[in-house]
């Protein structure tokens, strides 16, 4: 049977949202083959996520079959569902991911992303076409790009990490070198030495990093300290800010994710930031466009006394195989599963 407008459009619309937010140089997304699916497509960022999707319009008993081609696929990441939101769609999605969890399957329902269209949306006005393309991309952006591709960032941990006073650059400067370095985990004195900082303002630093969620710690010990991917693509975002800022144009997938952010651009705001560096309060470090000032500012300061570049940053991507294939693993596999019966 033929695809309706409506299908067809929905279809293209995620694939084409995805890969136009790559241009802001954060992921890379590649097709990919549409086998089974109505769309697929690969996003590259630290790990590759094979994502597919299927659209739902005007065959819903077709629900079940979806999510069984997309869940029950082993190379998928991300399973995409765009569905017209109607009781009787929510009610068959509800049921069928109520069987999959009590199935016991190792299908790992959470990487179901759904994303429910107006039921009386219509293709062939150019409005409404135009709505909800606005809409999908909102949805499809804070979803799978924030919260998936780009590990959850969100403006708050921007606003926690700009708070750190003393010393200005030394906190970026930090979360840089524990990125780069090829060694798996650094201590406090070696990043120290490296900085020629004191090893209580190293320690202060890392703290606020694992606050913010741009680096996480190993079994608890205080010197198992890695990078995450949030925090990878936070020095990434940082490196694009800075160019962008410095050649006075902003692209659009630049300021789309700005506004996700919830930061803006005064060259105002940066150069009383400038002068404040040392203070921290509700003004300097909740204010948007003080936000962003305080992160150029914290970003110049790093390049200024320790010479670190933002563009093209060599990370080094450490696999958590700590665990992977032990005992451990499987008992936590075992842990998910049950939880997600519930």
């Amino acid at each position: 049977m033929a695809e309706s407008a409506e299908h067809q459009f929905l279809s293209q619309c995620v694939t084409d949202v995805l890969s136009r937010m790559s241009k802001s140089r954060l992921y890379a997304y590649v097709e990919a083959e549409r086998r089974k699916f109505d769309f697929a497509c690969e996003l590259r960022r630290d790990w590759s996520r094979p994502l597919v999707g299927q659209t739902l319009w005007s065959h819903t008993a077709g629900v079940d079959k979806d999510l069984r081609t997309m869940l029950l696929d082993p190379d998928a990441e991300i399973c995409a569902y765009v569905a017209r939101d109607t009781i009787k769609a929510r009610r068959l999605l509800s049921e069928g991911m109520r069987d999959f969890r009590s199935s016991g399957a190792p299908v790992r329902p959470h990487r179901l992303r759904v994303f429910w269209v107006p039921n009386d949306f219509d293709a062939d006005d150019e409005t409404q076409r135009k709505f909800v393309s606005g809409m999908l991309e909102e949805n499809v952006n804070r979803d799978i790009l924030m919260n998936i591709v780009f590990g959850n960032l969100g403006p708050e941990d921007i606003r926690f990490f700009v708070r750190a006073s003393g010393v200005a650059g030394l906190n970026i400067a930090v979360l840089h070198l524990l990125s780069t370095t090829r060694e798996k985990y650094k201590s406090t004195k070696d990043i120290s030495a490296a900085l020629g900082v004191s090893a209580s303002a190293v320690r202060e630093r890392l703290l606020r990093l694992l606050g913010s969620g741009f680096a996480s710690q190993f079994g608890g010990g205080a010197l198992l300290v890695q990078v995450t991917t949030k925090g990878r693509v936070f020095l990434d975002f940082c490196g694009e800010l800075q160019k962008q800022v410095m050649e006075g144009v902003f692209t659009d997938e630049m300021r789309h994710i700005m506004r996700l952010l919830e930061l803006r651009y005064a060259p105002s705001a940066v150069r009383r930031s400038a002068g404040s560096m040392h203070l921290a309060g509700p003004f300097l470090t909740e204010v948007p466009e003080m936000v962003t000032g305080r992160l150029l500012v914290t970003i110049s300061a790093a390049f200024e006394r320790w010479d670190i570049l933002f563009d093209d940053i060599d990370h080094v991507i450490w696999e958590p195989d700590e665990m992977r294939g032990s005992v451990v693993e499987a008992e936590l596999n075992q842990l998910r599963l049950e939880s997600e019966k519930y």
